[in-house]
């Protein structure tokens, strides 16, 4: 079983080098074939797609790590989404809507609110205090 999970995070990796490549080599052709308001909405919107990628890919690998998804770090890439898709509208249109602007606000304070709820209440989290306080009782004892 580690040597697939091995074989994946190798994978995971590979996909990131390609896509930063492939990133890296469409901001060259941008800047060379468009003018320069152009080329730079479209690498910001590939620089943003990466990041989102990156989150999610975080996201598997500390699956295979601990064989579980956490919450908190399946609202990061979410979060990077929203936000991405802000600004690229941002960039498009150079204009937002004021009931956008607000739904997309509103989207974010609640991933922000659910992710601070996740990370408080962790289970991870209790299991350490626990530990702590039991350890801190039987020193208390001796």
């Amino acid at each position: 079983m580690q040597y697939i999970v091995k074989i994946l995070m190798v994978f995971i990796i590979l996909v990131l080098i390609i896509g930063l490549a492939r990133t890296l080599y469409s901001m060259r052709t941008i800047l060379v074939d468009k003018p320069l308001g152009q080329a730079f909405d479209n690498i910001v919107t590939d620089i943003l797609t990466f990041l989102v990628i990156i989150e999610l890919f975080r996201s598997f690998i500390e699956y295979f790590e601990a064989h579980r998804f956490r919450l908190n770090t399946m609202i990061d890439p979410a979060i990077v989404f929203v936000i991405r898709e802000l600004i690229v509208k941002l960039y498009d249109t150079g204009h937002l809507q004021w009931e956008i602007l607000m739904a997309l606000g509103f989207v974010v304070i609640c991933l922000g609110v659910v992710r601070t709820l996740a990370v408080q209440f962790s289970p991870d989290e209790d299991k350490k205090s626990q530990e702590c306080k039991h350890s801190s009782i039987t020193t208390q004892k001796i």
